[in-house]
């Protein structure tokens, strides 16, 4: 089961809705008169779709039989129970790893009303790796880069966009 921070999958939703009224807005009369100026103005929206999926709807995490795995905007974290050491922060949660430092998770921020639920989620990893002694050797770390093809996709059709409405100008 992925766990997201709710007020973050809203905020996503919401921003989404906006630039979808935004390009439906632009396209009544009487906008922009002709069909370059309207790409012009609509242009960024592949960006901005991008950035929300990415800061906001990206990041979880996911509790498996014997690791968690922690999706962060950017890079992907599989961390054995075994592993972990301790959960704090007081913003953030901070998972600590034995051998490989602390890993912030992104899914979570305790700003407003995140901190029950960081906390939840800490004591569920303080749980899971309590019944995971030392010496059990089932799984082993692993951090990847998770940035690929969406990297290039948002921000390459908003500026494949912006090329096509200035040269019709």
């Amino acid at each position: 089961m992925k766990k997201r921070r709710l007020s973050k999958v809203l905020l996503a939703s919401a921003a989404l809705l906006l630039i979808a009224l935004v390009e439906a807005l632009v396209q009544l009369p009487p906008g922009p008169g002709s069909w370059d100026d309207r790409l012009l103005i609509l242009a960024p929206a592949p960006f901005g779709v991008y950035m929300t999926w990415r800061l906001f709807l990206n990041p979880y995490v996911v509790f498996l039989e014997s690791h968690a795995c922690i999706n962060n905007a950017f890079t992907k974290y599989r961390i054995p129970y075994k592993l972990v050491s301790s959960c704090k922060g007081k913003r953030s949660l901070l998972v600590e790893v034995n051998g490989y430092g602390i890993i912030s998770v992104d899914a979570f921020d305790a700003s407003l009303v995140g901190r029950k639920k960081r906390d939840e989620i800490a004591a569920e990893f303080e749980r899971r790796s309590s019944e995971f002694p030392q010496k059990d050797l089932r799984g082993s770390f692993s951090k990847v880069s998770t940035t690929g093809w969406p990297e290039y996709l948002g921000p390459g059709v908003t500026l494949l966009l912006f090329l096509i409405a200035l040269t019709g100008h």
